[in-house]
């Protein structure tokens, strides 16, 4: 094998699991972190993986990494555009800075990262981008709208691209990954604790969407969405956008046979009574036996 992978945000999660999953394939990849210090010996042991520091919001080192990359392997077949994290929390609580840096690294970090290896892809009229979407971007869930708007985004840059870089020969895909066992409830920015006094009016009923995770503990691997990104990747023809994970594909296929207010009805009522035994049951059916434990740190608006 003698292909080359760039994948951002692989400290831990999708992007950990997606640089041991290629690198066991024996594709060369370039992985990056935030914070090379703190990462240091991060993939120590795959001699075929190099590290980079890239903040994705930092649009000069983005160029320059790309750069970096392009000369160091000469030629990247693929590109995964992974890096984001969360903000969760009432729309009302969330103030508008954090709103806008959750667009600043899930939509436009992509946007920078993709621009700066199109004109490669291009140049040698062969590439593929992946983006980590999520399946919020098929069907929202409530106390995300920055989150799951960002990668409704990110789904729209994927369509739009997939039909703009075609004449180029680059394929631009996306994936729609459920709930996994990742650290993005221990990376979240918290908009509920902000303004205590608004946060009481909706107290129960984010507690109450929360209690699903103390419910749920264990769920899909991220070598589950590993698996699908290689597939991707070594698939050309395959699907453009892969729904990944047995409560998405559910939640989706719901989404499209029940009528809009049947499914929002169904939606709300997960904010107005915990799940019962029975949908915890048949959820932890759909997730698999590939699980691991969620790391959950989630502010619940009692501090």
């Amino acid at each position: 094998m003698n292909k080359t992978i760039f994948i951002t945000g692989t400290n831990s999660g999708f992007g950990k699991a997606t640089v041991e999953r290629f690198a066991k394939a024996g594709w060369k990849v370039a992985a990056t972190v935030r914070d090379i210090n703190k990462n240091s010996e991060l993939f120590n042991d795959l001699e075929n993986v190099s590290l980079y520091e890239l903040d994705v919001t930092n649009f000069n080192q983005v160029d320059e990494v790309a750069q970096s990359v392009i000369k160091k392997f000469g030629k990247i077949d693929v590109v995964v555009n992974n890096a984001g994290y969360c903000l969760m929390g009432p729309t009302e609580t969330s103030t508008m800075e954090q709103i806008k840096a959750q667009y600043e690294t899930n939509v436009f970090g992509v946007f920078a990262v993709t621009k700066a290896f199109i004109p490669h892809f291009r140049e040698n009229k062969d590439g593929m981008f992946i983006n980590l979407a999520s399946a919020s971007a098929q069907f929202n869930y409530p106390f995300i709208a920055a989150y799951g708007s960002s990668k409704w985004a990110v789904r729209g840059i994927t369509e739009s691209l997939g039909i703009e870089l075609a004449p180029f020969n680059i394929e631009v895909k996306a994936v729609y990954p459920g709930a996994h066992a990742t650290k993005i409830f221990t990376k979240l920015d918290d908009g509920a604790t902000l303004f205590q006094s608004i946060f009481q009016h909706y107290k129960q009923y984010y507690q109450t969407f929360l209690s699903a995770q103390q419910e749920l503990p264990n769920v899909t691997d991220p070598s589950n969405i590993a698996d699908e990104i290689y597939k991707a990747a070594t698939n050309r023809k395959g699907k453009l956008h892969i729904i990944s994970g047995g409560d998405a594909k559910m939640q989706s296929l719901m989404k499209k046979i029940l009528p809009e207010r049947a499914f929002q009805k169904m939606q709300i009522r997960s904010i107005l009574q915990p799940l019962s035994k029975m949908e915890i049951s048949f959820t932890k059916w759909l997730m698999g036996s590939n699980t691991s434990k969620l790391d959950v740190d989630v502010k619940k608006g009692n501090d």
